[in-house]
This record gives C-alpha cells, structure tokens and sequence, in this order.
C-alpha cells in the first residue's frame, strides 16, 4: 500500500475541496487588485477619461461588496435553489476554465505593470480596455469552471431577470445610500461620535488632543477630522436600505412587527463599529503608520464593517425562530444533518494555510513589523488545527530517518545561502529591544514552535497533501506535473526563490517516495527546526 495516503487524500478532496480553493484565488485577486490599484498605481483617472467612469471606478470595491452581501442575502430565500446550483456543478473543475481565469488576471494587472515600466506612455483607453477584457475572461472562465456550457443556457433564461436585477441593485447600492444620507445628516450624530471617540481614547489611557469647534480630534500630532461624512451617516443609510430589502424579500417569511426592531439593533451597531472604526484609525496612525492608517486602512475597512454586519444581522436573523412566522422553517429542513465541516480532509488541508496566508496579508496591512504580530496569527492557524485534529491524528505518523535527514540538510543549506538583513528585519530588532522580559521570551518561544511545527504543517498539508496529491493522477507525467506546479508555487510564496524551490522539490519527493504526507512534514519541520535554532543562537530572526 506505498500510496495509500495519497490516494486516500486524492479520493476525499473532491468538487468541495476545489471549490474552496478556487474560491480562495478569487477572493486573494480581488483583494490584491484593490491594493494595488489604490496604493501603487500613479493614474489620475478624471485627467484622461469621463468623469462618471471614473466614479464608478473608484467606487469598484464597494460594489463588488455590495453585490456579494445582496446575493448572499437573496440566496437564503430559496435554499433549494442553491441545492440545484450544486447539483449543477461539474463533478471536476474544468481546466481550461481555469486557465482563462489566469489569463484574465494577467490582464487585470497588465495597466498596473504597463504603468510601471512605461509611465505616462501608454494611452489610458488602453487601461481600461485591458481591465474590462480581463473581468470578461476571468469572469467567463470562472462560469466554464464550474457549469457545463449547457447546463448555463438552459439556467440563463429563467435566471437572468432576477439575478441581474440583484446585481444591478448591488451595484447601485452605494449611490441609493448616498441618496438617503441627507436624513441622518443631524448635528447631534457628529456631536455624539466625536464625544464616543474622545470618551473611548481617553478610557484606554490615551493622551487625546481635540477641538470641539472643527472637531478634530489626535493623538499627539495625528489628527483626523470627524465631520459629517465621519459620523457614521454612510453606514447608517446603508444598513436601513439593506436591513429594508431584507425585510421585504423575506416578508413572507418574517413576523413583521418583530422584525422591524432589526433596525434599531443594525443603526447602534453600524454607528459602534464606526466610532470603534476612527478610534483604530487614530491609535494606526499615531503608533504604526500615518500613511497606513489614512491610505490602508481608512480607504478599506469601513466597507468590509458594513458587509460584516449586514450580512450577519440577516444571517442571524434568518434563524432566530422569534422572528419567523410558524412553518417558515421546515421539518426537512432544520432537522436534516449537515456533516462536520472539520472532519473533512480537504478542509484541514486547506484552510489552515488559508487562513495563514490571509492573516500574512491582514497583518501587513496594519503594521510595518508584521513580525511583531506572529503569535496572534499562530493563535488562529493552531485554533484551526485544534479543530481538525481527528484528521491530523488520524495520519500515520512516524520518524523517518531519511525523511528527517533531508530535511536536517535542507534547513542548513538554506541558512548558508541567507542574505543580510533588510531594514525591515532592523525595524523588528528594534521592535523586540522594546519589548518588556516576559513578552518577548513568549514571542521568541510562538516564533520557534510556530517555525518548526505549526509553519510545516500547515504548508505541506496544502502544498504537497492537497496540491500535489490533487494533481497526481497516476503515470510520470502527471507525477511530474503536479511536483512542477506544486514546488513552483511553494517558491513563488517565499522572498527566497531559488532556495524555496530547491526545499519545495525536496520536499515532494520526500513526499512522492512512499505516498506519505507525514515524512514531507518531518523533513520540512526538521528544516525549520535547525534554521530557527540558528536564529535563536545568532539572536538573527531575518533568516527565518
């Protein structure tokens, strides 16, 4: 039985495992593309091309969020519409689906590369031409993935009515809330968030400076101002016009009556969030980055509170019974089992390093020394293996001593051919020189154990566990190709190329030579294990 893991893994990684991956690309290519067309892509829009595009392109965040929470919404009302949708997936993903969705993204990122390379040079029509051609291929390529070409057409016609017009609300979702905002524009709303957020500073010891007249309010020599537009009276107009279409989708469904107190629940808490919102923006800006604070954070998470919230008032709502007229909830449907998410291989395979790499992205967006915020991300990824446990106690664990000596080999190699320290790696240094005894002996102590034992099984569960094994079908080519593709995009997550592919490409054969997933995680933790102890030792954390 030389490849019975890998063969068990290859069987119970199915449609759902590759949904979620491909889920996860498309989420991490629209969150790159927002960051790099908002942070480092020198176009002045109004300059070159109308004005109403350039509205509307500017406002692209908010109405792909806009349209995801409305769609998430409706798809409550008809939960055996969903099913059919599922029941109309293709049982393997199409590949050349997904090769049009790359070919999308290339474009999508070609005005952002053009730009760099011959800035100023290329005309602006050409831009927008490139975006809009890449969201039709990517977006075409999305729908081959996962449908059948006829199975689409048949589900166009009686579909296209009630979807399109979902989305076209979704996307005019921002303006009906710009519409609405003379309502809650009333002086005693800036007054009370300005107050809230002297009040909230202040209570956490902070030496806040602020003028009631313009309303500014600071930390030391950061200021902000709190005017209107900071009241909150954006998310107030748009938690009622979504707690409102809720209501009214759901109106056969929902005790009315009841159902209106959501809205004094969603304006305390969209009002909360917002003031809790100004307050992180005031401690980023005046401890981490100004230039983060204002161009990251501000610019973004305003609308991901929003999305949060309404999406999770109607979800919660939809099954609180109180509010639900009697029969509203079927028999079938609220005793029918659901399987245990965490049982499932392909979900311990995979979100683990899902969730690594989106709190990597998550934690360089609010901090210049991510570093610094290692343990809390160990914190989730070490939740999500607790989790899964049954899945990772259930592999045939075991030392390999050829396993556990490549990977001895690997980490010493890796060590010799590090480089010098960045300044990033200086910041860091001096960042831990701040930190009191106690703290930073934990922090060396999650770092160790998170490079040498969490960090090895998070990545070989998902690259050589669920994309080689998913990509092996049997025979040398396939066992070729699925150790290129999977050693190639181990390399492309590290800074260190050539290195990461040589220790990727270890790695998979070490893998590939009895089908074990448990040898790869050895010669990788045995790697990790002597390149932290050599950091330990040098007190140098930047090889890691």
């Amino acid at each position: 039985m030389e490849y019975a893991d890998r063969m068990n893994g290859r069987s119970s990684t199915g449609p759902r495992a590759g949904l979620l991956l491909l889920a996860i690309f498309c989420v991490a290519l629209v969150v790159a593309a927002a960051l790099v067309y908002k942070h480092d892509f020198v176009f002045v829009c109004r300059d070159s091309l109308p004005t109403v595009f350039c509205a509307a392109l500017s406002g692209a965040a908010p109405r792909v969020l806009s349209v995801v929470g409305i769609l998430t919404m409706a798809s409550m009302i008809r939960p055996a519409v969903l099913r059919q949708v599922a029941a109309a997936l293709r049982p393997t993903l199409a590949w050349d689906g997904i090769a049009l969705i790359a070919l999308g993204s290339v474009l999508i990122f070609a005005p952002w590369i053009l730009n760099k390379g011959l800035p100023g040079a290329v005309d602006p029509s050409v831009f927008v031409a490139l975006w809009l051609s890449g969201l039709a291929v990517a977006g075409a390529g999305l729908t081959h993935t996962l449908f059948p070409l006829k199975t689409v057409f048949a589900a166009l016609k009686p579909a296209a009515l009630p979807v399109g017009g979902l989305v076209a609300f979704g996307l005019l979702l921002p303006e009906v809330a710009l519409t609405l905002q003379p309502i809650w524009k009333m002086p005693w709303l800036s007054e009370l968030t300005f107050d809230t957020v002297i009040a909230a500073l202040t209570f956490f010891g902070q030496p806040v400076v602020s003028d009631a007249t313009t309303k500014m309010i600071g930390i030391d020599e950061f200021m902000v101002l709190v005017g209107p537009q900071c009241s909150g009276v954006e998310g107030l107009a748009l938690i009622t016009v979504f707690l409102a279409t809720y209501i009214f989708l759901f109106r056969d469904q929902l005790r009315l009556g009841r159902a209106l107190l959501l809205f004094p629940i969603g304006l305390v808490a969209s009002w909360t969030l917002n003031s809790i919102r100004i307050a992180v923006l005031l401690l980023i800006g005046r401890y981490v980055s100004p230039e983060l604070a204002i161009e990251g954070f501000h610019s973004h998470a305003g609308w991901l509170m929003f999305m949060l919230l309404s999406v999770s008032l109607a979800a919660g709502a939809h099954r609180v019974r109180w509010l639900q007229k009697s029969g509203a909830i079927s028999v079938a449907e609220s005793t029918q089992p659901r399987p245990s998410f965490f049982a499932d291989r392909a979900t311990v395979l995979i979100l683990p390093f899902a969730v690594f790499m989106a709190s990597s992205t998550l934690t360089s967006a609010i901090s210049e020394t991510p570093a610094m915020l290692y343990p809390v991300r160990m914190a989730f990824v070490a939740v999500l293996i607790a989790l899964g446990w049954s899945v990772v106690r259930a592999l045939p664990w075991r030392i390999d001593p050829l396993s556990l000596a490549t990977g001895l080999a690997c980490g010493a190699l890796w060590v010799a051919t590090s480089g010098p320290a960045s300044a990033t790696d200086a910041l860091l240094e001096s960042r831990l020189a701040e930190l009191s005894s106690v703290a930073f002996f934990g922090w060396i102590v999650v770092r160790l154990l998170g490079t040498s034992v969490v960090v090895p099984l998070v990545e070989e569960f998902f690259f050589r566990g669920y994309i080689l094994a998913k990509l092996d079908k049997g025979g040398m080519a396939w066992r070729i190709l699925a150790l290129v593709v999977s050693t190639g995009i181990f390399a492309a997550m590290h800074d260190r190329y050539i290195a990461a592919a040589s220790a990727g490409l270890l790695f998979g054969l070490i893998y590939l030579r009895r089908g074990n997933l448990t040898d790869a995680v050895v010669s990788h933790a045995g790697a990790n294990a002597v390149i932290a102890g050599w950091a330990l030792v040098h007190g140098d954390f930047s090889v890691i």
